[in-house]
This record gives structure tokens, C-alpha cells and sequence, in this order.
């Protein structure tokens, strides 16, 4: 089983170097929308490649880049499914837990979703052979997240709103290049890297939580 690694990244400087003004996103939203049940878990599937997923009655028939919505459940054992194949998890009440689904089985990560109201949560998936991968910002010139073992996760909170590039790197060299990734108050952003060799991808796909 995965677990997230704590980051070891100090982020103030970097969030007060690319934070934008307010104004220019009066559309903020995401996660925390409405009141969330402190007595529910929540639970979503990350499955690369897959367009079908399910978490316990919850179907999703057009998975935004193989990344479902969170869904708010009663604590326990939920299963979860992809047109990759299935598995579950044992889910604790207040908590976000991602099931990676892939053709070699299911793995939980137990994502750390920030509930700072001036922050948004960005959450790197290494999906790859890659030992160890980073997540850079050239307009800061410095690394969001680093350190991510092949098959793992970190998740780091950054001041919000902001939109900026960013950088997939193995060491000094670049891997996979997102534009302009927009990060709201209380809401998230999931990336995940895949790929075989040289042969890297990356998406980024907005947290929500299903309504």
C-alpha cells in the first residue's frame, strides 16, 4: 500500500513569489464548495488510460484523463472499480484516499487536501518507472514538489490563486511541460505522470469532490 510522503519543501517564499491578485480569478471554487460532512470519507479512482470508473454506487463514464471525481461515503470497506480492473479501500471518516486502478492491480494513496482558505492543494502522482521525479516552476525558479519514488505521491499546499507553468524533471532533465495550471482557493490539482522510458506524459486534473 502507498502512502503519502510528507514534503520537505518549504513553500512561503515560493507561493509569495507567484501569487496573482484575486481579482483575476473572481471565479474561485472547488473542493469545499459546500459544507462537507466531517463524518464521511471520500474516496475517488485514478485509473491512466481508463474512461470508465466507479466508487462504491458512484459511476463515471467520462473520466477526465482517468481521474474521477472524490465521493463522500460512510467509513468502511469501498469498492472501486475501473474498465481496468478493481479493488477497494478501508476508508476512515474525514479523510481523501485516491486508488490508483491499473492493469497490474490497485494501490491507496491517502491524499493531504489543505483546508487553509487562501490555499489550494497540488497533488503529483509518479505513475512511472522513474526512481524519483520533481515538479518544477520556472517562473520561480525553484522545485513545488521533489522527490517522488515510482509509484507515489506528495502533495504539497500552495497560496492560491495563481497560474503558472510547470515542469515534470528526472534530476536536470525535463520530462513532460503543463501550461499554465490554474490553482483556486480550497480546491486541488492532481497531476499524473505515466509513461515508459523517455516516453513521459503528464495531465493535471482539477480535485472536485462529486455533487
Amino acid at each position: 500500500m502507498m502512502t503519502k510522503v510528507p514534503t520537505r519543501f518549504a513553500l512561503a517564499t515560493f507561493a509569495a513569489t507567484l501569487a496573482l491578485s484575486t481579482a483575476a480569478f473572481a471565479d474561485d471554487g472547488g473542493l469545499y464548495e459546500k459544507p462537507l460532512d466531517p463524518n464521511s470519507a471520500f474516496v475517488r479512482v485514478i485509473a491512466p488510460g481508463a474512461t470508465t470508473a466507479s466508487v462504491q454506487n458512484s459511476a463515471f463514464n467520462q473520466l477526465e484523463e482517468g481521474v474521477s471525481p472524490y465521493v463522500a461515503v460512510a467509513p468502511g470497506d469501498i469498492p472501486v472499480s475501473s474498465s481496468f480492473g478493481e479493488g477497494s479501500v478501508k476508508a476512515s471518516a474525514g479523510k481523501f484516499y485516491s486508488v490508483v486502478v491499473t492493469k497490474a492491480g490497485a494501490t491507496t494513496v491517502v491524499d493531504d487536501m489543505t483546508k487553509n482558505p487562501s490555499k489550494a492543494t497540488l497533488s503529483l502522482y509518479n505513475l512511472t518507472e522513474k526512481a524519483a521525479i520533481d515538479l518544477f516552476v520556472p517562473q520561480a525558479g525553484a522545485e513545488a514538489v521533489s522527490d517522488v519514488d515510482s509509484g507515489g505521491s506528495k502533495s504539497v499546499a500552495l497560496r492560491a490563486p495563481l497560474a503558472v507553468d510547470l515542469v515534470v524533471r528526472e534530476g536536470d532533465k525535463d520530462l513532460a511541460k503543463l501550461d499554465k495550471v490554474e490553482f483556486k482557493r480550497l480546491a486541488g490539482v492532481t497531476i499524473v505522470v505515466t509513461g515508459e522510458g523517455d516516453q513521459v506524459d503528464a495531465v493535471a486534473v482539477p480535485s472536485t469532490i462529486a455533487r
